[in-house]
């Protein structure tokens, strides 16, 4: 089998350990891999509000708002794949045996093909209940998806093998191919005046399925299917996948919260207004999500080849990048924020400073010690990770109402400062417990 990436990584570190100051390792380790990450992220990200831009310009309000509806089903069906079966391989691919990683791939494979067929399933059934007239609009939302989405849900199953395999490399340039392929369709069905949901649903899986063929070409001759294999594996993958899906149905949850709060209370002006301020805070997370990709499998790799020393060392290093990091784009958003808002809506709540401050500082409480969650999971711990995101979810819910009362808009914000910071106070208790046993 062909050696993983990570075994030569440990085989650099191991000869220069003794030569590298701090920074340089972290360079050495990280740096890399995470400057292709955040270039993935960015064109990933990039490539979606250009051909979203495109649907908004040409295609006309009313298919504007399918094809956003579209992308929500997406990230829904994407989010369940990611939960119960990507992220459950990322953490457990460092500790299967060499010997058998073909036959582990061979089952994640299997069980992407099956989940796409689940998915068609669904949205089958979504478009039929969307079928009748008072219903038109959702079934313009289903029934394009019914067959499109199998192929950008296999593309973006590839794109998450390549991250747990740390080939960050080749995730970033078949990015770039999938993001050419599809902008450059959707912009001709533009041009020639065909620009809908249903053509370009199909161009975007088109593309998807293009570059998803190219993977399976260099792949196919790694992989090793077998029924007994596929089903172990699959009750491998839902130990860790259940307390994934917890943890996912907990943050959403948390997101959706300050939203319904503020239009039961304010009505739905103040949630457009929110809307603004959070979507500025947002520009950062992409090189948030970034390192996110980067920290799942460079952690459980780190336990499996340094035991929990050296998970312990680099999630304190990670620690110290998210931490100086997220305050120094807190600084920034504190600063030009208000600035950038008007710069892109025109249209700001009063006095954005403080609403953006309040955000600012969510995002580094939320981002602060985000590593520690990834080595409780490393650690066969994703229980402990759930319950510090439940606790932080009871604390916001019972604040918001008040908070909001007290002080408006930035008030919604406060209550999810707080619940960050009890869910940064909690994970902090767990990991600490953790590492101290032997």
């Amino acid at each position: 089998m062909t050696r993983m990436p990570e075994a030569a990584i440990g085989e650099e570190d191991e000869a220069g350990s003794g030569r590298l100051g701090f920074w340089a390792k972290v360079r050495s380790k990280i740096g890399e891999k995470m400057s292709y990450a955040l270039a993935d992220q960015v064109t990933y990200s990039f490539g979606n509000m250009i051909v979203a831009a495109m649907f908004s310009r040409q295609a006309g309000a009313r298919e504007f708002g399918m094809y956003i509806l579209t992308q929500r089903s997406l990230d829904v069906l994407i989010q369940l794949c990611n939960v119960f079966s990507w992220g459950p391989y990322t953490f457990n691919l460092p500790t299967i045996a060499k010997g058998r990683r073909r036959l582990y791939d061979g089952s994640m494979v299997a069980q992407q093909m099956v989940g796409c067929a689940v998915s068609a399933l669904l949205l089958w059934v979504a478009a039929r209940w969307a079928s009748t007239p008072e219903r038109g609009i959702y079934y313009g939302v289903f029934a394009p998806l019914i067959l499109t989405s199998a192929g950008i849900l296999f593309r973006e199953f590839t794109r998450r093998l390549y991250f747990a395999r740390m080939r960050f490399r080749e995730a970033f340039w078949t990015d770039v191919a999938t993001v050419v392929l599809q902008v450059a369709g959707v912009a001709w069905l533009a041009a020639i005046h065909r620009l809908n949901v249903t053509a370009g649903l199909q161009v975007l899986s088109a593309a998807a399925l293009l570059v998803s063929c190219w993977w399976l070409l260099e792949e196919w001759k790694r992989i090793e299917l077998r029924w007994k294999a596929n089903w172990e594996d699959l009750k491998l993958n839902l130990q860790l996948g259940r307390w994934l899906f917890g943890g996912n149905m907990i943050f959403m949850i948390s997101s959706q919260c300050n939203p319904w709060v503020l239009s039961a209370m304010l009505g739905g002006a103040s949630v457009g207004a929110y809307a603004v301020c959070e979507s500025v805070v947002n520009i950062p997370r992409v090189a948030l999500t970034s390192m996110q990709n980067v920290m799942a499998p460079t952690l459980a790799q780190s336990l499996a080849d340094e035991g929990k020393a050296g998970l312990r060392a680099r999630v304190k290093q990670m620690d110290r990048m998210l931490l100086l990091g997220s305050v120094a784009f807190a600084a920034g958003l504190a600063i030009f924020g208000p600035w950038v808002a008007r710069l892109i809506y025109k249209s700001v709540p009063p006095n954005p400073r403080m609403l953006l401050i309040v955000l600012a500082l969510n995002f580094v409480a939320f981002a602060a010690t985000l590593s520690q969650s990834y080595g409780l999971t490393a650690l066969g711990r994703a229980n402990y990770a759930f319950y510090s995101y439940l606790a932080g979810l009871v604390a916001q819910v019972a604040l918001c109402v008040w908070l909001v009362r007290m002080f408006q808009l930035p008030g919604a914000a406060m209550a999810m400062l707080f619940g960050s910071v009890v869910v940064l106070a909690v994970r902090q208790f767990y990991y600490g417990l953790e590492m101290r046993r032997a």
